[in-house]
């Protein structure tokens, strides 16, 4: 197989596992996951909100969720671990969950992407943007963007670096798709300068010497 044909398949598989997972875990609040290879199997690290309800009682939600990774997704011997999430302002794909679920409310579209914005702000992130389009006004399709802060949106670290969320809000006008994109306070950009600091040293205090008295003038005090 081509190593172009081959990255296209992983990404592929990708996208469906994110699906997968979205949809499993929505409830408790899906932020992401990330897998690595290790000795053992797989490695799958799956963050979320809410911790107990990919659990389950004694255990039996998240050994559900292991042999759908195993057999759907053909991972070797998938360890799955639970993380949970602290800062959920940070993670793309629940305030792009949050902003649908805002919507279907009822709640305006720019007051509900003005809000969001504030709290992911307010949190740390160092940039946000926030895009929603559909009818989201009238009969007439439009998107709406919300930005502030920076964000890297081209490269290796706009792909690795930067967190991206998608939700969909179901109305009576029609679907309205929401993208978020975070970046979060403590990333490291492959262009930052750092500044080194030499380090500093005090000046010491010069030492006092006492005169020597030798045996010349002892003798000669004494005669006085």
């Amino acid at each position: 197989m081509p190593v172009e044909n081959r990255f296209i398949k992983m990404g592929l598989k990708r996208v469906e596992l994110e699906t997968f997972l979205q949809g499993e875990l929505g409830r408790a609040g899906y932020g992401g996951v990330d897998i690595k290879r290790i000795p053992t199997g797989t490695r799958v690290a799956i963050f979320v909100e809410r911790p107990g309800m990919v659990i389950g009682k004694k255990g039996k939600s998240i050994n559900m969720l292991t042999d759908d990774l195993e057999k759907k997704f053909s991972l070797d011997h998938p360890q799955v671990e639970v993380v949970e999430i602290k800062k959920p302002e940070l993670y793309a794909s629940i305030m792009a969950k949050r902003i649908a679920l805002a919507l279907e409310r009822g709640i305006n579209v720019r007051r509900a992407g003005y809000m969001m914005l504030r709290r992911i702000m307010e949190a740390g992130a160092r940039g946000v943007e926030i895009v929603i389009g559909g009818k989201v006004a009238g009969e007439r399709k439009k998107s709406i963007r919300f930005y502030q802060g920076y964000l890297s949106k081209t490269g290796d670290p706009a792909e690795k670096l930067v967190s991206h969320g998608m939700a969909t809000a179901h109305m009576k006008a029609g679907t309205i798709g929401i993208k978020v994109i975070i970046m979060p306070p403590d990333v490291q950009l492959p262009d930052s300068i750092h500044e080194v600091k030499k380090p500093t040293t005090e000046p010491q205090e010069a030492a006092t010497v006492e005169p020597e008295i030798t045996k010349e003038e002892n003798d000669g005090d004494s005669e006085s």
